[in-house]
């Protein structure tokens, strides 16, 4: 389960969004507008909304998906239990609170109170737990009662695993999309190769061209389809083998996920990287580099 679903999402600002789509769900960039004035983290809240399935967008058109009558905060949950990915991260977290006198409360060590700060930050900003002499406290049962008996399947596991890898592989398909686009204006002659769909261990999941003065060089390219927030991504012990070993010639594609893009990607904010260990692992100014040296995110 994944606890970073949750950075940057506050109720305040999913419910302050979603009433702006019902007042104004013809136009997105309306929308936008009307949110910013006095919220933040725009297309996280979107993005979110959109993945739990209470909005969706249709070129620039916003339509809610929530029953109507019924009160923001219970669509909300109620969604977020029918979605595996969220709710396995709920499950895994709320099955630490223990009853005691009638009251559910939890006192995490540091190291877990750390990684589970964005779903915990969540949960707070909900009024669904409170903090009180450093423990934490269920304030609405309710949500004990959505989450905590839930089971899952394995198929329900890998299909989450496969929504995951199909979201990798559409940012692939995507630059490779716009690296035929950028070599046709090079040198025609010239092929991209997708090679991570047929060699998953290469290190990289594309080779293309750049030109190097009046000659072309292969460059080796990673896709990191990643949040607009913060960049997160996982650099395996391989990939990071391979980027030391082309150095200049290795980029880092980090692409930001937008589910309100048809395209489902923010390539305008896209990232190209190379030269990895100096531009990332060694500069802690800019990104943030966790203790197993292998999750990144850059600095906001």
């Amino acid at each position: 389960m994944s606890y970073d679903l949750f950075e940057n999402i506050e109720y305040q600002n999913l419910e302050n969004l979603f009433n702006i789509c019902k007042k104004d769900s013809n136009f997105i960039d309306g929308v936008r507008i009307e949110y910013l004035k006095k919220n933040q983290f725009f297309l996280e809240s979107l993005n979110f909304l959109i993945d739990i399935n209470l909005i969706n967008i249709t070129k620039n058109s916003v339509s809610i998906l929530s029953k109507p009558n019924i009160d923001f905060s219970t669509s909300l949950f109620t969604n977020l239990s029918k979605n595996t990915e969220y709710a396995l991260s709920l499950k895994s977290y709320l099955s630490n609170f223990i009853n005691q006198n009638s009251s559910f409360s939890f006192k995490p060590n540091p190291l877990y109170n750390n990684l589970t700060s964005n779903l915990r930050n969540f949960l707070i900003s909900s009024n669904k737990i409170t903090y009180e002499n450093e423990e934490y406290i269920i304030s609405d049962n309710k949500l004990l009662d959505l989450f905590k008996n839930k089971e899952f399947s394995p198929e329900q596991l890998q299909n989450v695993l496969e929504n995951r890898n199909k979201i990798g592989l559409e940012a692939e398909k995507l630059v490779v999309k716009y690296e035929i686009e950028k070599i046709k204006s090079l040198n025609q002659g010239l092929k991209i190769d997708h090679v991570a769909l047929r060699d998953v261990s290469a290190g990289y999941d594309i080779k293309s061209y750049e030109i190097d003065g009046v000659n072309y060089k292969e460059i080796f390219i990673e896709v990191k389809a990643v949040p607009v927030s913060n960049y997160k991504f996982h650099l395996s012990m391989q990939e990071n083998q391979i980027a030391n070993k082309y150095l200049d010639r290795y980029y880092l594609y980090l692409l930001p996920v937008d589910h309100s893009n048809p395209e489902k990607f923010d390539y305008d904010k896209l990232l190209r990287i190379n030269n990895v260990n100096k531009s990332i692992l060694q500069n802690k100014k800019d990104w943030i580099i966790e203790e197993d040296g292998f999750v990144i995110s850059k600095k906001i």
